[in-house]
């Protein structure tokens, strides 16, 4: 109970009381003036007590657990935590992969190539072994015609 509600019913009654003197001694206006007392005091308790329910109210709001409702939004940043770290984790081992699978095919290319040029090479040996002659020739004319180049 709050002032207003206090206040409220002392009205009421004095407004009570007033009209009920003012109807005895036949006064009009004692009586107007108590039903006047009566209904304001009747409405200032009613205000008093929406007063007291909006508090109770405010107060029961005020005294809710809010506990859960952190739990829940720490339970939640765990999981969007796990849930980065497990992207992360998936990418980076499928960055490793590709890394590993662009060097074996570096690797294997660069083998190829090497058996290649080590063919040619054995091939030109081959050649030069077998036509000496035409390898001075062929090596004479590179020559010129890099000299007329420059």
């Amino acid at each position: 109970m709050n002032k207003d509600n206090l206040e409220g019913a002392v009205r009421s009654a004095v407004g009570q009381g007033e009209k009920f003197v003012g109807q005895a001694i036949g006064d009009r206006a004692t009586t107007a003036q108590g039903r006047y007392d009566d209904a304001a005091g009747k409405a200032q308790s009613a205000f008093g007590s929406a007063q007291d329910a909006v508090s109770g109210t405010v107060s029961a709001i005020s005294a809710l657990d809010f506990s859960g409702m952190r739990d829940e939004i720490s339970k939640l940043t765990q999981q969007v935590s796990d849930l980065a770290q497990n992207q992360l984790s998936t990418s980076r081992d499928q960055v490793v992969g590709a890394m590993g699978a662009a060097r074996d095919n570096l690797s294997e290319s660069a083998t190829v190539a090497q058996d290649r040029f080590i063919a040619i090479e054995k091939d030109v040996e081959s050649r030069i072994k077998g036509n000496p002659w035409g390898a001075v020739a062929v090596a004479g004319l590179v020559g010129l015609l890099i000299g007329k180049m420059s």
